[in-house]
């Protein structure tokens, strides 16, 4: 209450859903006793300028008519369950929140300090919430826990931000302002207790600790959507972009409900649009987005919830303004001096339902609609079985064949014809034999520049889909009108959309595959021998396919003999034998340990392990150890100061797979006794030679043996480097082999 010029009390608000709103006082109202004596001598009123507490009030209201109202004392009588709700039960409920989430990240990150600071600030808005409304009765505790705890609820808020933001080298708010407030908001906790829990000062004192503790708050507040607001543009360019946005959106969403339905009204004396108790809900916002940023490592995907929010907020706008506008229509007649409030609060809160409507509707259609609507979602199979089998396809019949497969089978057709148009010669690969399909033909030549691969189009009689294109023909899927004679609904045009997509795709890959083979035969034709590149293609897809096997081998094979061997040897130890089957084991053993070996070297010829980080020298070396392990010939190798790194892996492989056959042929045809192996780099070319000190062989009559000797595969190899190859023997002396390649190839040049 506020006093006029003349000494009267007047009632500048009321608490909403309290006892003097429900039972008829209202703003504006003169009060001209309490408990049947003078306002001035009521114990509230002298301190706190208010008649909580009184259990009669006599007031004179604007219209002239006197009333005495009566009240309930404390809790005790018959209170609404309106008022329960507001006063007791939200609150309530609300510290039990927020004392779980607060209990929860202590169990999850106690050990943190902001985790500590944070769960202080949890506290403070669930003390403060239900500390609101016995401040409201003027009861000293709520009064002290309201002036104690809520001015430093931002302040919290800004030294919870300050230490999480450390880790990312960002400053929240600086130290010393920060400090300024917590030391006013200290010393207004000093003069409050004084003031609520002793007679030293007078009421002048406690107006003045309002205006304090309203100026803290708001300061606090305006600081910390200022700093949101700062550093959200500062880094809105950087990879704290989402993270300022999501404290940002966090903190308006907590506190803007609450400053626009009730602080702005009651600052500027109009009456509270909506309870608190309501607005102060959205404050869980706070909990759940921040322990969901301090207790995981990734951020929620804020810019789709925002744009959830701007679309589902556009559609509730109308249906809110319509429904709002025929409920009041029908209330005209009810009009009284709070007709604005009341419309603004019924806009609101019909508002604010059909939003939460349409979030919750999103979250029920992706948990129960593909269980009540099973047909709907048989397309998305659809699409599913059509990706695996299209994942197979080879040649555009088969493609033809899916397509045709899955559309008969979801839709009621009974026509569904592959046509292409050629838009230069004007002709269709389908003569039409009815006139409807004459028609159609007709209609796609007159629109055929206009066609795009991926797209639907309207025939005449049906649809067709445009699955593909290759230089001026165009290949439509047409299919016929539904044999039910209804129109094509929304969901199977989507799903028509996507299989034309997606048949489009595969057109294009088998097209391109086409084309990539008949480059091949004109390769090969003009030139008369396989070009390099193409030998480079072939080696490249056989390395691949060595590696491969050289993985099945290792992870299948030879695991399992592994496995039998432990098991075997387990059992050799763990039960008694008798000696000739204990040697009889022994020989199994022995066997399985010979055959893990010989897996083990198939995988390492497949592929070498660590060969391009061996270097060409090294892995040269190696294939010759392995070598003079199993073969009798001793092997001279002599690598000359080489740059190997500057060879890339396609050549080290190369040059790996030479030695290797040679070495090879060296142990099962040459018969030799020593082998000779060179290697050298000299002005841009590499030189490798081989000799041995075998049998030899007629020079002239090699290419017959190439087929059995290897040899014909070193040559080829050599050809995909661009290189050159000589061979030089006669029966009886032995062969050499010499090898020049260039470091750079002519496709690598260009």
């Amino acid at each position: 209450m506020v006093q006029d010029s003349a000494g009267g009390y007047i009632v500048k608000s009321t608490e909403p859903a309290g006892q003097a709103d429900v039972k008829g006082i209202r703003i504006g109202d003169r009060v001209q006793t309490v408990d049947s004596g003078n306002v001035s001598d009521f114990k509230n009123v002298r301190k706190y300028g208010s008649i909580e507490g009184a259990h009669s009030v006599k007031v004179l209201h604007p219209n002239q008519v006197e009333q005495t109202i009566y009240f309930q004392e404390k809790w005790i009588g018959d209170h609404s369950n309106w008022e329960l709700l507001i006063q007791f039960y939200i609150p309530g409920l609300s510290l039990i929140i927020f004392t779980a989430f607060s209990m929860l990240l202590y169990s999850k990150r106690g050990h943190d300090k902001a985790a500590l600071l944070l769960i202080v600030f949890f506290m403070s808005i669930g003390l403060s919430y239900y500390g609101s409304s016995a401040s409201y009765r003027s009861d000293p505790v709520g009064l002290s826990i309201i002036y104690i705890v809520l001015p430093c609820i931002p302040l919290l808020f800004m030294s919870f931000m300050n230490i999480y933001l450390q880790k990312y080298y960002v400053r929240f708010v600086n130290a010393k302002v920060l400090a300024a407030l917590y030391a006013m908001s200290a010393i207004l906790t000093l003069v409050s207790l004084l003031y609520f829990w002793t007679d030293l000062f007078s009421i002048e004192v406690y107006n003045y600790m309002k205006m304090v503790h309203s100026a803290i708050i708001l300061l606090g507040n305006l600081l910390c959507v200022f700093n949101l607001f700062y550093r959200f543009f500062e880094h809105r360019k950087s990879k704290l972009n989402s993270l300022f946005k999501i404290t940002l959106m966090a903190h308006l969403v907590a506190f803007t409900p609450f400053t626009i339905m009730n602080l702005l009204p009651l600052m500027t004396g109009y009456k509270q649009f909506i309870p608190a108790a309501f607005t102060a809900l959205f404050l869980f916002v706070l909990p759940i987005v921040y322990l969901y940023l301090l207790t995981s490592n990734q951020l929620f995907d804020i810019d789709f919830i925002l744009t959830r929010f701007k679309y589902y907020t556009s559609l509730s706008f109308v249906p809110s303004l319509l429904i709002s506008i025929f409920v009041l229509a029908l209330m005209v007649e009810q009009q009284s001096n709070h007709f604005w409030t009341k419309t603004i609060q019924l806009f609101a809160i019909i508002y604010i339902s059909i939003t939460l409507f349409l979030y919750i509707k999103e979250l029920i259609d992706h948990r129960f609609r593909p269980r009540m609507f099973k047909a709907m979602y048989s397309y998305q199979d659809s699409l599913d079985r059509f990706s695996r089998k299209i994942a197979r396809i080879m040649k555009k019949t088969d493609l033809q064949i899916a397509l045709r497969q899955e559309i008969n089978e979801l839709l009621p057709v009974n026509q569904i014809e592959f046509i292409q148009v050629d838009q230069i010669e004007g002709v269709t690969g389908t003569e039409g034999q009815t006139e409807e399909e004459k028609r159609t033909i007709a209609f796609l030549l007159q629109i055929s520049d206009i066609l795009q691969v991926g797209e639907m189009v309207d025939l005449p009689s049906g649809l067709g889909l445009v699955i593909g294109k290759q230089r001026s023909s165009i290949h439509v899927v047409w299919i016929g009108p539904k044999t039910n004679h209804t129109r094509f609904n929304s969901d199977e045009l989507r799903w028509l959309k996507t299989m034309a997509n997606y048949a489009s795709i595969v057109f294009e890959n088998l097209y391109l595959v086409e084309g990539l083979i008949d480059d091949l035969k004109s390769e090969v034709q003009r030139e008369h021998t396989t070009s390099p590149w193409i030998l480079r293609l072939l080696f490249t897809l056989s390395e691949n396919e060595r590696r491969k096997l050289a993985a099945d081998l290792h992870d299948s094979a030879l695991q399992d003999q592994l496995l039998w061997y432990r098991k075997l040897e387990s059992v050799m130890i763990d039960h008694p034998m008798s000696d000739k089957l204990n040697h009889e084991l022994e020989d199994i053993k022995e066997g399985l340990l010979d055959v893990i070996h010989q897996i083990r070297e198939t995988c390492n010829e497949l592929r070498p392990p660590l060969l391009k980080e061996m270097g060409v020298v090294e892995a040269i070396e190696s294939i010759i150890e392995h070598a003079q392990m199993r073969d009798n010939f001793a092997v001279d190798f002599r690598a000359k100061p080489f740059a190997g790194e500057q060879l890339n892996e396609e050549q080290i492989t190369v040059i790996y797979r030479i030695v290797q056959e040679l070495l090879r042929n060296a142990s099962k045809h040459a018969r030799a006794n020593l082998v000779k192996l060179e290697l050298d780099q000299r002005k841009g070319y590499l030189y490798l030679n081989y000799s041995d000190d075998g049998i030899g062989m007629d020079v002239h009559s090699m290419e017959a043996s190439f087929e059995h000797m290897g040899l014909s595969g070193i040559k080829e190899r050599v050809a995909s480097l661009e290189g050159s190859i000589t061979f030089r023997s006669e029966k009886g002396k032995g062969l050499e082999v010499t090898i020049v390649m260039p470091e750079t190839m002519t496709s690598e040049r260009q």
